[in-house]
Protein backbone atom coordinates (compact mmCIF):
# COMPACT_ATOMS: atom_id res chain seq x y z
CA UNK A 1 0.00 0.00 0.00
CA UNK A 2 2.88 2.41 0.73
CA UNK A 3 4.46 1.65 -2.88
CA UNK A 4 1.36 2.29 -3.93
CA UNK A 5 1.03 5.80 -2.22
CA UNK A 6 4.29 6.77 -3.36
CA UNK A 7 3.71 6.20 -7.35
CA UNK A 8 0.29 7.96 -6.46
CA UNK A 9 2.12 10.96 -5.23
CA UNK A 10 4.68 10.91 -7.74
CA UNK A 11 2.66 10.85 -10.81
CA UNK A 12 -0.72 12.37 -10.29
CA UNK A 13 0.19 16.09 -8.68
CA UNK A 14 2.08 16.75 -11.51
CA UNK A 15 -0.82 14.97 -14.33
CA UNK A 16 -3.07 17.30 -12.62
CA UNK A 17 -0.90 20.23 -12.92
CA UNK A 18 -0.54 20.07 -16.30
CA UNK A 19 -3.75 18.68 -17.34
CA UNK A 20 -5.20 21.95 -15.93
CA UNK A 21 -2.83 24.38 -16.16
CA UNK A 22 -3.18 23.51 -19.97
CA UNK A 23 -7.06 23.23 -20.31
CA UNK A 24 -7.59 26.56 -18.56
CA UNK A 25 -4.77 28.50 -20.36
CA UNK A 26 -5.71 26.98 -23.72
CA UNK A 27 -8.97 28.13 -22.69
CA UNK A 28 -8.11 31.61 -21.69
CA UNK A 29 -5.78 32.66 -24.20
CA UNK A 30 -8.31 31.63 -27.10
CA UNK A 31 -11.36 33.52 -25.35
CA UNK A 32 -9.26 36.78 -24.50
CA UNK A 33 -7.14 36.86 -28.17
CA UNK A 34 -9.45 35.51 -30.59
CA UNK A 35 -13.27 35.74 -29.29
CA UNK A 36 -12.62 39.16 -26.90
CA UNK A 37 -10.71 41.07 -28.53
CA UNK A 38 -9.85 39.06 -32.01
CA UNK A 39 -6.22 39.57 -32.30
CA UNK A 40 -5.51 36.49 -33.64
CA UNK A 41 -7.34 35.33 -36.67
CA UNK A 42 -6.82 30.90 -37.03
CA UNK A 43 -9.46 29.28 -38.58
CA UNK A 44 -10.97 27.02 -35.98
CA UNK A 45 -10.50 23.87 -37.08
CA UNK A 46 -7.36 24.35 -35.95
CA UNK A 47 -9.10 26.00 -32.83
CA UNK A 48 -11.79 22.95 -32.29
CA UNK A 49 -9.12 19.92 -32.93
CA UNK A 50 -5.68 20.23 -34.20
CA UNK A 51 -4.07 22.66 -31.31
CA UNK A 52 -5.83 20.71 -28.70
CA UNK A 53 -5.04 17.04 -30.31
CA UNK A 54 -1.27 18.25 -30.30
CA UNK A 55 -0.42 20.34 -27.63
CA UNK A 56 -0.86 18.26 -24.42
CA UNK A 57 2.49 15.94 -25.83
CA UNK A 58 4.40 18.73 -25.65
CA UNK A 59 4.01 19.17 -21.05
CA UNK A 60 3.14 15.56 -20.96
CA UNK A 61 6.54 14.19 -22.33
CA UNK A 62 9.24 17.19 -20.82
CA UNK A 63 7.17 16.36 -17.41
CA UNK A 64 5.18 13.65 -17.09
CA UNK A 65 7.13 10.79 -19.02
CA UNK A 66 9.88 11.26 -17.75
CA UNK A 67 8.19 10.25 -13.88
CA UNK A 68 6.84 7.65 -15.83
CA UNK A 69 10.22 5.71 -16.74
CA UNK A 70 10.36 5.82 -12.61
CA UNK A 71 7.69 3.17 -13.00
CA UNK A 72 8.44 -0.46 -13.77
CA UNK A 73 6.82 -3.40 -14.77
CA UNK A 74 7.67 -7.33 -15.56
CA UNK A 75 7.58 -7.31 -18.61
CA UNK A 76 9.30 -4.08 -20.08
CA UNK A 77 9.97 -0.38 -18.70
CA UNK A 78 9.68 1.14 -21.90
CA UNK A 79 6.66 -0.22 -22.83
CA UNK A 80 4.66 1.05 -19.19
CA UNK A 81 6.17 4.48 -19.72
CA UNK A 82 4.70 4.41 -23.14
CA UNK A 83 1.28 2.90 -22.26
CA UNK A 84 1.29 5.61 -19.51
CA UNK A 85 2.34 8.59 -21.69
CA UNK A 86 -0.56 7.37 -24.70
CA UNK A 87 -3.43 7.63 -21.80
CA UNK A 88 -2.81 10.77 -20.00
CA UNK A 89 -1.92 12.31 -23.87
CA UNK A 90 -4.89 11.28 -24.88
CA UNK A 91 -6.87 11.51 -21.73
CA UNK A 92 -5.87 15.60 -22.26
CA UNK A 93 -6.33 16.02 -25.76
CA UNK A 94 -9.79 14.78 -25.66
CA UNK A 95 -10.59 17.20 -22.57
CA UNK A 96 -9.58 20.13 -24.65
CA UNK A 97 -11.09 19.30 -27.34
CA UNK A 98 -14.36 19.39 -25.45
CA UNK A 99 -13.49 22.06 -23.94
CA UNK A 100 -12.75 23.89 -26.86
CA UNK A 101 -16.01 22.88 -28.33
CA UNK A 102 -17.99 24.09 -25.65
CA UNK A 103 -15.76 27.45 -25.58
CA UNK A 104 -16.58 28.05 -29.52
CA UNK A 105 -20.83 27.28 -28.68
CA UNK A 106 -21.13 28.85 -24.92
CA UNK A 107 -19.90 32.16 -25.59
CA UNK A 108 -21.78 32.39 -29.05
CA UNK A 109 -24.43 34.76 -28.65
CA UNK A 110 -27.84 35.39 -30.05
CA UNK A 111 -29.42 38.22 -31.86
CA UNK A 112 -32.78 38.54 -32.97
CA UNK A 113 -33.56 39.87 -36.05
CA UNK A 114 -36.60 41.07 -38.04
CA UNK A 115 -35.05 41.00 -41.46
CA UNK A 116 -31.53 39.48 -42.66
CA UNK A 117 -30.48 43.06 -43.40
CA UNK A 118 -29.91 44.05 -40.02
CA UNK A 119 -27.01 41.73 -39.57
CA UNK A 120 -25.06 44.28 -41.24
CA UNK A 121 -26.00 46.34 -38.60
CA UNK A 122 -26.56 44.32 -35.60
CA UNK A 123 -23.34 43.78 -33.28
CA UNK A 124 -21.30 40.51 -34.59
CA UNK A 125 -22.86 37.48 -33.38
CA UNK A 126 -22.55 33.92 -33.93
CA UNK A 127 -26.27 32.65 -34.22
CA UNK A 128 -28.89 34.60 -35.54
CA UNK A 129 -32.96 34.24 -35.31
CA UNK A 130 -34.92 35.57 -38.37
CA UNK A 131 -38.18 36.18 -38.51
CA UNK A 132 -38.94 36.87 -41.76
CA UNK A 133 -36.29 35.76 -44.75
CA UNK A 134 -36.17 33.86 -48.27
CA UNK A 135 -33.55 31.47 -49.78
CA UNK A 136 -33.27 32.24 -53.38
CA UNK A 137 -33.13 28.27 -54.59
CA UNK A 138 -33.16 29.05 -58.15
CA UNK A 139 -29.72 31.20 -58.02
CA UNK A 140 -27.08 28.67 -56.57
CA UNK A 141 -23.53 27.97 -57.21
CA UNK A 142 -21.26 25.03 -55.97
CA UNK A 143 -17.70 24.13 -54.84
CA UNK A 144 -16.55 20.57 -54.76
CA UNK A 145 -13.25 19.99 -52.54
CA UNK A 146 -11.97 16.45 -53.08
CA UNK A 147 -9.76 14.43 -50.71
CA UNK A 148 -7.47 11.62 -50.15
CA UNK A 149 -7.68 9.36 -46.98
CA UNK A 150 -7.43 5.96 -45.56
CA UNK A 151 -4.18 3.86 -45.54
CA UNK A 152 -2.43 4.60 -49.06
CA UNK A 153 -4.52 7.28 -50.22
CA UNK A 154 -7.45 3.98 -50.53
CA UNK A 155 -10.61 6.69 -50.53
CA UNK A 156 -11.80 10.06 -52.08
CA UNK A 157 -13.73 12.28 -49.70
CA UNK A 158 -16.19 13.98 -51.60
CA UNK A 159 -17.66 16.93 -50.03
CA UNK A 160 -20.21 19.41 -52.22
CA UNK A 161 -20.56 22.92 -50.70
CA UNK A 162 -23.90 24.72 -52.42
CA UNK A 163 -24.62 28.23 -51.53
CA UNK A 164 -27.75 30.14 -52.38
CA UNK A 165 -28.26 34.19 -51.78
CA UNK A 166 -30.59 35.50 -48.76
CA UNK A 167 -33.04 38.19 -49.72
CA UNK A 168 -32.05 40.74 -47.72
CA UNK A 169 -35.85 42.79 -48.14
CA UNK A 170 -37.72 39.48 -48.36
CA UNK A 171 -38.38 40.72 -51.96
CA UNK A 172 -37.40 38.47 -55.01
CA UNK A 173 -34.16 40.13 -56.88
CA UNK A 174 -32.21 39.26 -60.10
CA UNK A 175 -29.87 37.74 -60.49
CA UNK A 176 -27.66 40.61 -61.33
CA UNK A 177 -27.68 42.03 -58.15
CA UNK A 178 -26.98 38.91 -56.58
CA UNK A 179 -23.84 39.03 -58.96
CA UNK A 180 -22.59 41.61 -57.58
CA UNK A 181 -24.28 43.07 -54.21
CA UNK A 182 -25.36 40.00 -52.02
CA UNK A 183 -23.11 39.91 -48.57
CA UNK A 184 -25.52 37.63 -47.13
CA UNK A 185 -25.55 33.09 -48.06
CA UNK A 186 -26.93 29.83 -46.95
CA UNK A 187 -24.57 27.23 -46.90
CA UNK A 188 -25.10 23.68 -46.80
CA UNK A 189 -22.53 20.78 -47.28
CA UNK A 190 -22.87 17.17 -48.56
CA UNK A 191 -20.39 14.78 -47.81
CA UNK A 192 -19.47 11.32 -50.02
CA UNK A 193 -16.73 8.68 -49.67
CA UNK A 194 -15.78 6.57 -52.46
CA UNK A 195 -13.02 3.69 -53.31
CA UNK A 196 -9.60 5.34 -55.19
CA UNK A 197 -9.01 1.93 -56.29
CA UNK A 198 -11.91 2.13 -59.20
CA UNK A 199 -11.08 3.45 -62.60
CA UNK A 200 -11.50 7.52 -63.21
CA UNK A 201 -14.21 7.25 -65.43
CA UNK A 202 -16.38 5.01 -62.66
CA UNK A 203 -15.01 7.42 -60.11
CA UNK A 204 -16.21 10.31 -62.58
CA UNK A 205 -19.61 8.37 -62.88
CA UNK A 206 -20.19 7.94 -59.42
CA UNK A 207 -19.20 11.48 -58.62
CA UNK A 208 -22.20 12.87 -61.03
CA UNK A 209 -24.77 11.02 -59.59
CA UNK A 210 -23.57 12.04 -55.86
CA UNK A 211 -23.76 15.69 -57.54
CA UNK A 212 -27.15 15.11 -59.22
CA UNK A 213 -28.48 13.73 -55.90
CA UNK A 214 -27.46 16.38 -54.02
CA UNK A 215 -28.61 18.96 -56.24
CA UNK A 216 -31.79 18.06 -56.19
CA UNK A 217 -31.97 17.61 -52.35
CA UNK A 218 -30.49 21.14 -52.20
CA UNK A 219 -33.66 22.66 -54.39
CA UNK A 220 -36.11 20.39 -52.38
CA UNK A 221 -34.42 21.62 -49.26
CA UNK A 222 -37.29 22.67 -46.67
CA UNK A 223 -36.65 25.49 -43.88
CA UNK A 224 -39.26 25.17 -41.37
CA UNK A 225 -37.34 22.53 -39.16
CA UNK A 226 -34.66 25.63 -38.90
CA UNK A 227 -34.36 26.99 -35.29
CA UNK A 228 -32.40 29.84 -35.82
CA UNK A 229 -28.99 30.04 -38.11
CA UNK A 230 -25.30 29.96 -37.28
CA UNK A 231 -22.73 32.43 -39.04
CA UNK A 232 -19.99 30.20 -40.36
CA UNK A 233 -16.48 31.15 -38.56
CA UNK A 234 -13.27 31.86 -40.35
CA UNK A 235 -12.60 28.04 -41.25
CA UNK A 236 -12.14 25.49 -43.76
CA UNK A 237 -16.07 25.24 -44.37
CA UNK A 238 -15.78 28.79 -45.00
CA UNK A 239 -13.04 29.38 -47.47
CA UNK A 240 -14.75 26.42 -49.43
CA UNK A 241 -18.51 27.92 -49.26
CA UNK A 242 -16.91 31.35 -50.52
CA UNK A 243 -15.23 29.06 -53.26
CA UNK A 244 -18.87 28.50 -54.53
CA UNK A 245 -19.72 32.49 -54.09
CA UNK A 246 -16.61 33.34 -56.11
CA UNK A 247 -17.51 31.83 -59.07
CA UNK A 248 -20.99 33.93 -59.61
CA UNK A 249 -19.70 37.25 -57.35
CA UNK A 250 -17.96 40.24 -59.17
CA UNK A 251 -15.45 42.90 -56.69
CA UNK A 252 -16.47 40.97 -53.51
CA UNK A 253 -14.51 41.24 -50.61
CA UNK A 254 -14.53 37.71 -48.73
CA UNK A 255 -14.27 39.58 -45.46
CA UNK A 256 -18.05 40.84 -45.73
CA UNK A 257 -19.58 37.86 -47.09
CA UNK A 258 -21.56 36.37 -44.88
CA UNK A 259 -22.73 32.49 -44.71
CA UNK A 260 -24.88 31.15 -43.00
CA UNK A 261 -26.16 27.66 -41.90
CA UNK A 262 -29.25 26.30 -40.48
CA UNK A 263 -29.70 24.87 -36.93
CA UNK A 264 -32.34 22.73 -36.26
CA UNK A 265 -31.81 22.27 -32.36
CA UNK A 266 -32.95 24.99 -30.34
CA UNK A 267 -30.34 28.09 -28.83
CA UNK A 268 -30.45 27.07 -25.42
CA UNK A 269 -29.19 23.52 -26.00
CA UNK A 270 -26.51 24.11 -28.29
CA UNK A 271 -23.67 23.01 -25.26
CA UNK A 272 -25.53 19.93 -25.42
CA UNK A 273 -23.58 17.83 -22.71
CA UNK A 274 -20.14 19.18 -23.38
CA UNK A 275 -19.40 21.00 -20.05
CA UNK A 276 -20.47 17.43 -18.20
CA UNK A 277 -18.26 15.63 -20.33
CA UNK A 278 -15.12 18.17 -19.88
CA UNK A 279 -15.12 16.46 -16.26
CA UNK A 280 -16.07 12.94 -17.53
CA UNK A 281 -13.33 12.20 -19.76
CA UNK A 282 -10.38 13.93 -17.46
CA UNK A 283 -12.74 11.22 -14.48
CA UNK A 284 -12.31 8.18 -17.21
CA UNK A 285 -8.66 8.86 -17.67
CA UNK A 286 -7.44 9.33 -14.38
CA UNK A 287 -9.51 6.53 -12.74
CA UNK A 288 -7.18 4.30 -15.90
CA UNK A 289 -4.37 5.57 -14.73
CA UNK A 290 -4.85 5.25 -10.84
CA UNK A 291 -5.66 1.48 -11.94
CA UNK A 292 -2.70 0.66 -14.31
CA UNK A 293 -0.36 2.27 -11.22
CA UNK A 294 -1.41 -1.07 -9.17
CA UNK A 295 -0.01 -3.36 -11.70
CA UNK A 296 3.32 -1.24 -12.08
CA UNK A 297 6.30 -1.45 -9.67
CA UNK A 298 8.68 1.49 -8.72
CA UNK A 299 12.04 1.86 -9.06
CA UNK A 300 13.88 2.31 -5.75
CA UNK A 301 16.73 4.45 -7.02
CA UNK A 302 13.84 6.88 -7.86
CA UNK A 303 12.86 6.47 -4.09
CA UNK A 304 16.56 7.18 -2.96
CA UNK A 305 16.50 10.70 -5.63
CA UNK A 306 13.12 11.96 -4.03
CA UNK A 307 14.07 11.45 -0.62
CA UNK A 308 17.52 13.43 -1.86
CA UNK A 309 15.22 16.17 -3.34
CA UNK A 310 16.83 15.79 -6.63
CA UNK A 311 14.78 15.97 -9.74
CA UNK A 312 13.67 13.08 -12.16
CA UNK A 313 15.83 12.61 -15.29
CA UNK A 314 15.12 14.05 -18.75
CA UNK A 315 12.56 13.54 -21.08
CA UNK A 316 13.68 12.02 -24.63
CA UNK A 317 11.78 14.95 -26.23
CA UNK A 318 13.81 17.48 -24.13
CA UNK A 319 16.71 15.43 -26.39
CA UNK A 320 14.94 15.75 -29.79
CA UNK A 321 13.99 19.89 -29.09
CA UNK A 322 18.02 20.69 -28.43
CA UNK A 323 18.61 18.69 -31.96
CA UNK A 324 16.73 22.42 -33.22
CA UNK A 325 19.31 24.38 -31.96
CA UNK A 326 21.67 24.97 -34.55
CA UNK A 327 25.16 23.65 -32.90
CA UNK A 328 27.91 21.07 -33.64
CA UNK A 329 27.55 18.67 -36.16
CA UNK A 330 23.89 19.32 -37.42
CA UNK A 331 24.36 23.43 -37.48
CA UNK A 332 23.10 23.26 -41.21
CA UNK A 333 20.70 20.09 -40.53
CA UNK A 334 18.79 21.82 -37.63
CA UNK A 335 18.54 25.89 -39.28
CA UNK A 336 16.55 23.77 -42.23
CA UNK A 337 14.53 22.02 -40.52
CA UNK A 338 13.78 25.11 -38.04
CA UNK A 339 13.22 27.03 -41.32
CA UNK A 340 10.49 24.65 -42.87
CA UNK A 341 8.76 24.62 -39.15
CA UNK A 342 8.55 28.11 -38.84
CA UNK A 343 6.98 28.35 -42.77
CA UNK A 344 4.35 25.33 -41.94
CA UNK A 345 3.52 26.76 -38.67
CA UNK A 346 3.06 30.44 -40.58
CA UNK A 347 0.59 28.19 -42.69
CA UNK A 348 -1.84 26.68 -40.70
CA UNK A 349 -1.97 29.92 -38.74
CA UNK A 350 -2.71 31.65 -41.86
CA UNK A 351 -5.45 29.11 -42.34
CA UNK A 352 -4.29 26.32 -44.44
CA UNK A 353 -5.22 23.03 -43.87
CA UNK A 354 -2.94 21.12 -41.91
CA UNK A 355 -3.20 17.74 -43.15
CA UNK A 356 -4.12 18.41 -46.43
CA UNK A 357 -3.76 21.50 -48.46
CA UNK A 358 -5.46 22.26 -51.45
CA UNK A 359 -3.85 23.26 -54.56
CA UNK A 360 -4.53 26.69 -54.56
CA UNK A 361 -3.20 27.27 -50.85
CA UNK A 362 0.11 25.66 -52.37
CA UNK A 363 0.20 27.96 -54.78
CA UNK A 364 0.46 30.74 -52.95
CA UNK A 365 2.27 29.75 -50.69
CA UNK A 366 5.74 29.33 -53.65
CA UNK A 367 4.51 25.53 -54.55
CA UNK A 368 6.20 24.57 -57.61
CA UNK A 369 3.92 24.78 -61.00
CA UNK A 370 5.54 24.74 -64.55
CA UNK A 371 3.01 27.06 -65.64
CA UNK A 372 3.46 29.85 -63.14
CA UNK A 373 6.91 29.43 -62.64
CA UNK A 374 8.03 29.21 -66.44
CA UNK A 375 5.49 32.59 -66.22
CA UNK A 376 8.31 34.43 -64.85
CA UNK A 377 7.86 33.35 -61.37
CA UNK A 378 11.59 31.22 -60.94
CA UNK A 379 11.90 31.73 -57.05
CA UNK A 380 9.10 28.89 -57.03
CA UNK A 381 12.16 26.57 -58.00
CA UNK A 382 13.58 27.65 -54.09
CA UNK A 383 10.13 28.81 -52.26
CA UNK A 384 8.87 25.05 -53.30
CA UNK A 385 11.86 23.72 -51.04
CA UNK A 386 10.22 25.10 -47.92
CA UNK A 387 6.63 24.20 -48.11
CA UNK A 388 5.02 21.27 -47.69
CA UNK A 389 1.66 19.19 -48.20
CA UNK A 390 0.72 18.59 -44.69
CA UNK A 391 1.57 17.65 -41.28
CA UNK A 392 2.34 13.80 -42.39
CA UNK A 393 4.94 14.73 -45.65
CA UNK A 394 6.51 17.60 -43.12
CA UNK A 395 7.09 14.97 -40.68
CA UNK A 396 8.36 12.20 -43.30
CA UNK A 397 11.36 14.84 -44.84
CA UNK A 398 11.92 16.05 -41.77
CA UNK A 399 12.85 12.40 -40.46
CA UNK A 400 14.84 12.11 -43.62
CA UNK A 401 16.76 15.09 -43.03
CA UNK A 402 17.68 13.86 -40.44
CA UNK A 403 18.81 11.07 -41.27
CA UNK A 404 21.03 12.61 -44.12
CA UNK A 405 22.50 14.98 -41.86
CA UNK A 406 23.38 13.00 -39.14
CA UNK A 407 25.89 11.65 -41.99
CA UNK A 408 26.74 14.11 -44.61
CA UNK A 409 27.14 17.48 -42.47
CA UNK A 410 29.97 15.70 -40.36
CA UNK A 411 31.37 14.47 -43.81
CA UNK A 412 31.00 17.35 -46.21
CA UNK A 413 31.25 20.11 -43.79
CA UNK A 414 28.35 22.97 -43.20
CA UNK A 415 29.19 24.85 -46.48
CA UNK A 416 29.36 21.62 -48.92
CA UNK A 417 26.30 20.58 -46.87
CA UNK A 418 24.48 23.67 -48.21
CA UNK A 419 25.47 23.80 -51.53
CA UNK A 420 24.51 20.33 -51.83
CA UNK A 421 21.24 20.69 -50.54
CA UNK A 422 20.60 24.20 -52.38
CA UNK A 423 21.64 23.14 -55.32
CA UNK A 424 20.02 19.09 -55.81
CA UNK A 425 16.53 20.91 -54.33
CA UNK A 426 17.17 23.30 -57.16
CA UNK A 427 17.72 21.29 -59.57
CA UNK A 428 15.07 18.40 -58.32
CA UNK A 429 12.60 21.58 -58.59
CA UNK A 430 14.01 21.82 -62.25
CA UNK A 431 13.25 18.28 -62.74
CA UNK A 432 9.90 18.27 -61.84
CA UNK A 433 8.45 20.74 -64.10
CA UNK A 434 10.45 19.34 -67.29
CA UNK A 435 8.88 16.21 -66.63
CA UNK A 436 5.02 17.18 -65.20
CA UNK A 437 2.89 19.87 -67.26
CA UNK A 438 0.19 20.66 -64.51
CA UNK A 439 1.83 18.75 -61.42
CA UNK A 440 1.80 21.39 -57.93
CA UNK A 441 5.36 20.17 -56.47
CA UNK A 442 6.22 20.95 -52.84
CA UNK A 443 8.50 19.99 -50.24
CA UNK A 444 12.16 19.16 -49.39
CA UNK A 445 12.54 15.62 -50.84
CA UNK A 446 14.12 16.74 -53.68
CA UNK A 447 17.15 18.17 -51.57
CA UNK A 448 16.48 15.71 -48.93
CA UNK A 449 17.28 13.10 -52.10
CA UNK A 450 20.24 15.53 -53.07
CA UNK A 451 21.92 14.46 -49.43
CA UNK A 452 21.29 10.74 -49.83
CA UNK A 453 22.73 11.03 -53.37
CA UNK A 454 26.30 12.51 -51.85
CA UNK A 455 26.58 10.07 -49.73
CA UNK A 456 25.65 7.28 -51.63
CA UNK A 457 28.18 8.64 -54.03
CA UNK A 458 31.27 8.26 -51.56
CA UNK A 459 30.32 4.94 -50.87
CA UNK A 460 32.37 4.75 -54.66
CA UNK A 461 35.14 6.29 -53.24
CA UNK A 462 37.94 5.74 -50.04
CA UNK A 463 36.10 8.30 -47.60
CA UNK A 464 34.29 6.27 -46.15
CA UNK A 465 35.79 3.06 -44.59
CA UNK A 466 34.31 -0.65 -45.68
CA UNK A 467 32.73 -1.21 -42.26
CA UNK A 468 30.88 2.27 -42.37
CA UNK A 469 29.83 1.83 -46.39
CA UNK A 470 27.76 -1.58 -45.24
CA UNK A 471 25.77 0.50 -42.83
CA UNK A 472 24.73 3.96 -44.43
CA UNK A 473 23.87 1.39 -47.52
CA UNK A 474 21.49 -0.69 -45.23
CA UNK A 475 20.03 2.96 -44.18
CA UNK A 476 20.08 5.51 -46.94
CA UNK A 477 20.04 3.02 -49.36
CA UNK A 478 17.24 1.76 -48.29
CA UNK A 479 14.97 4.47 -47.31
CA UNK A 480 16.11 5.72 -51.26
CA UNK A 481 14.55 2.82 -53.03
CA UNK A 482 11.35 2.52 -50.84
CA UNK A 483 10.59 5.61 -51.40
CA UNK A 484 11.61 5.91 -55.00
CA UNK A 485 9.29 2.54 -55.24
CA UNK A 486 6.47 4.21 -53.57
CA UNK A 487 6.30 7.27 -55.91
CA UNK A 488 4.98 5.32 -58.59
CA UNK A 489 1.76 4.30 -56.87
CA UNK A 490 1.37 8.24 -57.66
CA UNK A 491 0.55 10.84 -55.54
CA UNK A 492 5.02 12.00 -55.03
CA UNK A 493 7.21 13.73 -57.70
CA UNK A 494 9.24 11.32 -58.12
CA UNK A 495 11.17 13.69 -60.73
CA UNK A 496 12.24 15.77 -57.93
CA UNK A 497 13.46 12.98 -56.08
CA UNK A 498 15.52 11.29 -58.99
CA UNK A 499 16.34 14.93 -60.10
CA UNK A 500 17.72 15.43 -56.82
CA UNK A 501 19.81 11.84 -56.30
CA UNK A 502 21.78 12.41 -59.43
CA UNK A 503 22.42 16.07 -59.17
CA UNK A 504 23.59 14.77 -55.24
CA UNK A 505 25.58 12.34 -56.46
CA UNK A 506 27.20 14.65 -59.00
CA UNK A 507 27.43 17.55 -56.58
CA UNK A 508 29.25 15.52 -53.96
CA UNK A 509 31.63 13.97 -56.50
CA UNK A 510 33.16 16.88 -57.62
CA UNK A 511 33.41 18.79 -54.17
CA UNK A 512 35.07 15.60 -52.61
CA UNK A 513 37.39 15.74 -55.53
CA UNK A 514 37.90 19.69 -55.13
CA UNK A 515 38.68 18.75 -50.89
CA UNK A 516 41.33 16.16 -51.94
CA UNK A 517 43.18 18.45 -54.72
CA UNK A 518 43.16 21.39 -51.82
CA UNK A 519 44.68 19.13 -49.46
CA UNK A 520 46.93 17.63 -51.54
CA UNK A 521 48.04 21.34 -52.86
CA UNK A 522 48.54 22.16 -49.18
Amino acid sequence: MKTYIAKVKHIIPTYLIISLSTMAGLLLFRWLFTIQFEIIDIKEDIWNFWIPALLPWIPILIWLEPRFKDLTSKDDTDRSSTIFTFVSGVTLAACLIISQEYLTTATGKLELLQYPSEITVKPKARFYKINRYKIEKDFISYYTDIQLSGKYNKHLDISIYFVFPIDADNVKSDTVVYSTNCRLWYGTIFKKQISNRISSKKKDSLYYEFFKECSETAQKYRLNNIDHFERIPSSKNRSSFLEAINKVTVNQKEDQIIVLKGISEPYDQRNGNKFAWIFGSFGIGLSILLFLLIFTGFDNKEKVRLLCGKKSKNSELTEILKYLIPRDEHFITSIIIDLNLIVFILMVLAGVDIMSPNGKELLQWGANLRSATTDGEWWRLFTSMFVHGGLIHLSCNIYGLVLAGLFVEPIFGRKNYLIIYIISGLLGSIASILWYNATISVGASGAIFGLYGAILGLLLTNAIPKTGKKLILSLIGFFVVINLLMGLTGGVDNAAHIGGLVSGTIIGLILYKIKNAIEELI
